[in-house]
Formats: structure tokens, C-alpha cells, sequence
């Protein structure tokens, strides 16, 4: 979960970084001064929700990523046991021929 947040602060913080230097207020040039505050107020607003959605949108695909690896280390830890089980009931299906020669030699 925390190596998560980071990534996302990461990848907000890169979002972020690319959306200022796109930032472009275009004004009218017979627009009253209190109207052109205003559009910047607009401006300015509407430039942080998207960059909200750009941000909701990276962590979403994000957390999609973190699941396939979930998913991934699950297969591959379910492959694993497996493998050791395997090898578990192999060690002792040789112990079990080990002692039976024991048995019958003495």
C-alpha cells in the first residue's frame, strides 16, 4: 500500500509538472478587468480538475498494475509450492525404499 503511494505521488507530481507548462489564459481584448480576473479565476480552476482527472486516471491504471503483479507473484508462489511439495513427496518416497532395503537386508 505504501510502495503504492509513492508511486502515485510520483506519477501525480510528473502529471503536475507537465500541466504547468501547458498552462495558456487567453484573454479578450475588450474584456473589463474584473472580467479578466474572473477568467483566470475560471481558468485556473478548470486546469485543476482536469489535472485531478489526469491524476485519478494514472492512479487508477496504477492500481490496475499493482493488481497484475498480485496476481503474477500469486501464480508464481502457488507454482513454487508446487514444485517444493513435489520434491517433498519425492524425498520421501525414497525414504521409504531407503528403509524397506534396510528391512530386508538385515
Amino acid at each position: 500500500m505504501a510502495n503504492s503511494k509513492r508511486l502515485f505521488g510520483v506519477v501525480r507530481r510528473k502529471i503536475l509538472r507537465r500541466s504547468h507548462s501547458r498552462i495558456t489564459i487567453i484573454r479578450s481584448s475588450s474584456s473589463a478587468p474584473e472580467t479578466t480576473r474572473q477568467e483566470d479565476i475560471a481558468a485556473v480552476k478548470i486546469q485543476s480538475f482536469f489535472r485531478g482527472h489526469l491524476a485519478r486516471r494514472a492512479f487508477r491504471a496504477l492500481k490496475s498494475l499493482v493488481k497484475l503483479q498480485a496476481v503474477t507473484r500469486g501464480v508464481l508462489v502457488r507454482r513454487q509450492a508446487r514444485i517444493a511439495l513435489h520434491c517433498m513427496h519425492a524425498l520421501a518416497r525414497l525414504q521409504v525404499r531407503v528403509r524397506a532395503r534396510q528391512l530386508l537386508s538385515h
